[in-house]
């Protein structure tokens, strides 16, 4: 195990025959049997201000919160009471009257809620801000109800039990300020000349960009035209799109990747009935993809924005794309982690 820490640039401590374990927020005592909640040195909780700009259900569960895991990880209400002074202050310091408190139905069990079936659920995230003063939540769910009414045959997939609403918070200052000052620092590298270099093609003439072929995170289109009849497929790509492009390229020229996209179906129906076609490439929006920072992908719901808005009779796109996981977080996750190569 350490080596292969180590291979990932990780360095691991093993200590035994330890009788009192800190693991995460709470402290393990074999000794005694008993557990109670830890911190680290010089570590005070710091919570949201109850006058911030968040979600008012979140403001008004945080003591409650506070609450159930403290009595989680307090093994009597004893060592509760200890340990609760500190996380008081510092509610009392974020604006809030409530205290925390000893919850004796979770050591008994009598909270335990009934565990109801498994839903496919489709979430509705909008942003937070009291600086709106139109109930998102509920105007989304009167839509619900307005297009999809009872008898309506998509009314079983789309319904308020599988469609919810759940505010998501705004960007913080710190966050503001970090997009603002990239995206200066990005334009000022493009205007010094820095970023200039869109295309590589050896003939500049076939570039099936039109000299864009190195633009990375794009919405693209390619719009094929077939004795008069026309059609649209919308695409992203958070590489360069020239690696996207061969990857079209792969699957429209070797019939085992027939189903790659359906664009690529498209032009194989083509084939088999002997029509010429042509195919034109453009860029119809750039935006930034998945980052561990943000937590949200820009690529993804603008490329969904686009098929939304497509016409329908002349898209090639499919309405269950609508609801596909975002791939681009992948990269992000530990068990897709390269060590770097020296």
């Amino acid at each position: 195990m350490t080596k292969i820490l180590n291979d990932l640039s990780l360095k691991i401590t093993i200590l035994t025959n330890l009788k009192t374990v800190d693991f995460l927020d709470v402290t393990l005592n074999l000794d005694t049997g008993k557990y109670y909640p830890y911190r680290k040195p010089n570590d005070k909780p710091l919570y949201i201000h109850r006058q911030s700009n968040h979600p008012p259900n979140i403001i008004k569960e945080l003591p409650d919160s506070i609450s159930r895991r403290l009595t989680d990880i307090s093994s009597d209400r004893d060592v509760f009471t200890e340990a609760t002074p500190m996380y008081n202050t510092a509610l009392k310091d974020s604006g809030y009257n409530e205290r925390v408190q000893f919850l004796d139905s979770r050591k008994t069990g009598g909270d335990k809620k009934r565990k109801n079936r498994q839903r496919n659920i489709i979430w509705f995230n909008p942003p937070f801000s009291k600086n709106v003063s139109t109930n998102i939540g509920h105007r989304f769910l009167q839509l619900v109800d307005k297009h999809f009414p009872k008898g309506c045959r998509l009314r079983k997939i789309f319904n308020r039990a599988t469609l919810k609403v759940s505010y998501s918070c705004m960007p913080n200052m710190d966050n503001a300020i970090k997009q603002h000052n990239g995206k200066v620092l990005r334009e000022a590298q493009q205007a010094n000349g820095s970023d200039t270099k869109t295309c590589n093609c050896r003939v500049k003439n076939l570039c099936p960009m039109k000299g864009k072929c190195l633009t990375p995170s794009i919405v693209y289109k390619a719009i094929v035209t077939s004795d008069n009849q026309r059609k649209e497929y919308t695409g992203l790509c958070e590489t360069t799109f020239k690696k996207r492009f061969s990857n079209h390229q792969l699957s429209m020229r070797h019939r085992k990747y027939e189903h790659s996209t359906r664009l690529s179906q498209h032009i194989w129906k083509l084939k088999d009935n002997n029509k010429p076609y042509s195919i034109e490439w453009s860029v119809h929006q750039r935006a930034a993809a998945y980052t561990n920072k943000t937590k949200k992908c820009n690529l993804c719901m603008a490329e969904k924005l686009t098929i939304i808005k497509a016409d329908r009779t002349t898209s090639l796109n499919k309405r269950r794309e609508l609801v596909s996981k975002c791939r681009h977080e992948n990269k992000y996750y530990l068990c897709n982690f390269l060590p770097a190569v020296t």
